[in-house]
Formats: structure tokens, sequence, C-alpha cells
């Protein structure tokens, strides 16, 4: 009776994984990439590009975040600028080389090689949401000639994971074991069948799952959902192809746990007080990240720090306006700093 179990649970699991497969070539058919692939020692990168004209705008996206989540802004911008946005390897349409350790210098050296393969020969303003300020911080200490100027959008700050307490290395570990365990189902299909449910509005069955991941990954992925909702249909329908890959949470879970070290990676390395930076921070924020944040813009000879009082984490999905006018603000800062330098020369 036992093998007969076994062989049947066996049988079960190969057919999930064999459906798995099976929906996941579909959704590389139905949502082909929209951009282009970059040759990066991480791997190949995916890179959309919009519109014409300098300084050219490159976006970086949040931790688990792609070139999905700035489409609705990188569509709008796109009508003053060339636009960037591209997809961190594993994330997205990019394709890691392997799965090695979560490091700045590592996502430095991707995005570099991606500006070279690209061709962006002028300095170029980097805009970003949360995690991304780690990358920009990091690129634009070790490039500071490439970059003309920084947007960053309620972003998390070295002081915030540097040296996490007991919370948060609570949050850390919870946040890894989440991915790893999104990851198995994933594989089983698990995953794809909640979102499934979710889209034709029976919560039931997703919310069972989510409960043997208690209240706080119940909570966070309820939060994410809600966000995620506030995209286009067709960029939610993306999104949830994206994450029903096993190649998703693993990726994640990298991030999550390096979250400490990058932090560590960015101690005592300011962004050049040389260069522009707007700071805009989520009405959530505590009053110690509030003050991180205006410290950032303080530093710059030319800093900007603005509250963003509609707003929780996802400013650019809350008030798109605010960040909009934030980036062109930026852009004519960089234009005229230009012409006052070729008219001083």
């Amino acid at each position: 009776m036992f093998w007969i179990l076994a062989l049947a649970i066996a049988v079960l699991l190969a057919l999930q994984i064999t459906l798995q497969l099976v929906f996941a070539g579909i959704d590389r058919k139905k949502f082909p990439a929209p951009g282009v692939l970059v040759e990066t020692p991480g791997g190949q990168i995916h890179v959309c590009r919009s519109g014409t004209g300098s300084p050219a705008v490159v976006l970086e996206a949040g931790i688990a975040s792609s070139t999905i989540n700035w489409r609705p802004l990188q569509a709008e911008l796109a009508k003053v600028t060339t636009m960037y946005s591209y997809d961190r390897a594993g994330f997205g349409w990019s394709i890691a080389r392997s799965r090695s350790a979560c490091t700045l210098s590592r996502l430095i050296d991707d995005l570099h090689a991606t500006v070279q393969a690209l061709g962006i020969s002028d300095p170029f303003v980097l805009v970003g949401h949360s995690y991304a300020a780690y990358i920009m911080r990091a690129y634009a200490c070790r490039f500071p000639k490439d970059v003309a100027g920084v947007v960053m959008v309620d972003p998390l700050t070295p002081q915030e994971w540097i040296s996490p307490d007991r919370a948060q290395r609570w949050t850390l570990r919870g946040g890894i074991w989440f991915s790893r365990a999104g990851g198995v189902l994933a594989s089983l299909g698990v995953v794809r069948f909640c979102l499934w449910l979710l889209q034709r509005g029976n919560p039931g069955t997703p919310r069972a799952v989510l409960a043997v991941f208690g209240p706080k990954a119940t909570e966070t992925v309820n939060r994410i959902l809600r966000e995620l909702l506030k995209l286009p249909p067709d960029a939610v329908r993306v999104v949830r192809a994206r994450w029903s890959t096993p190649r998703f949470f693993w990726t994640m879970g990298d991030y999550i746990k390096s979250l400490p070290s990058c932090a560590a990676e960015l101690q005592n390395q300011p962004l050049p007080a040389d260069i522009p930076v707007t700071v805009i921070s989520g009405a959530h924020q505590p009053r110690v990240r509030f003050a991180e944040h205006a410290a950032i813009a303080r530093h710059s000879v030319r800093g900007q720090h603005i509250m963003a009082e509609k707003s929780r984490h996802w400013i650019h999905l809350d008030q798109p306006d605010l960040v909009i006018q934030a980036v062109q603000d930026m852009l004519e800062c960089v234009r005229n700093s230009a012409t006052e330098g070729v008219g001083n020369s």
C-alpha cells in the first residue's frame, strides 16, 4: 500500500512539473520580450528603449521588480527624452548566467556593461525606486562622469539594513524562507494556479496557501497585490506570468539575503556632492528614514527633498505625476548646467 501511495504521489508531482513547464512555454510565446537582450558578465540583460533626446534616463527597478513596473512612466517620459529600463539578471526577461552571491559590485558591472553596449555616451540621469537607490549610489561612486543626475523614489538607505535588529533579522529570514518555498511551489505550478484563481475572483484557495506562511507573509503579499492592480491590465497579466516561474522566487531570495551586505558595501560612500539629486519620500516613512532621505538631498550641491503626501512606498504608482515632474525638473537642471558650461568655456 505504501509503495502504491508513493508512486501515486510521484506521478502527481511529475504531472504538476510537466504542466508548469508547458504553461511556462506558452507564457514565453504569449509574452515575448518587448526589448532587446544585452550580453553582460552576469548574463543576458533585457532592456526596453523608447523616445529620443538627451540626457537619457535609465530607470532602475525595486528589489524584486522589473521593467514592467516602470512601463506607464516610461511611456510618458519618452515624450521628452530617451528612456531606458532594464531587468536585472534573474528578473523579468533577463537571464542570469548563474546563481551567485548578490553583490553591488556584480550589479554595477552588469549595468555598466549594459550602458556601454547601448552606446549611452553622454552623462545620463538615473531614476530608481527603493532598493534601486543602492545600485544608483554605488554606480555614481564608481562612474561619476557617467551620471548627470539622480532621482530616488522612496529609497532604501544603508543605515536601514547595515546592522539589522532582531525584528529585521526575522523579517529577512522570513523573506528568504518564503522565497525558497515560493520557488518550490512555482516549480509545481501551485503559484500559477493561485494567481489564475485570483484573476478570476476566487481568493479562497490562494488565501489558504498564503496562511501556511503566517500573517506577516499574508499581509506583505496582499499589499504587493494591491500595488500590482494599479498597473494597466496588460501589464498585470505579464507580471503574473513572471511571478509564476521559480526563477523569480530564487532571485528574490538572493536579493533579500544580501540586503545587509549590500548596505555595508555603501558604508562611507555617499553620492558625489556635485551630482544633482532629488529624493522623494513616501508619507508612511518614520522620522528616522525621512531624516536620512533629507540628509541625502542636503549632501548634494543641488539637492531636493520632496514629500509624497498621498503615497506610501510605491510612489510611482500612487502619484506618477509627482515622479514624472521630478524627472522633468532634473532633466531641465542638467540641460541648464550643460548650457552654462558651454557659455563659460
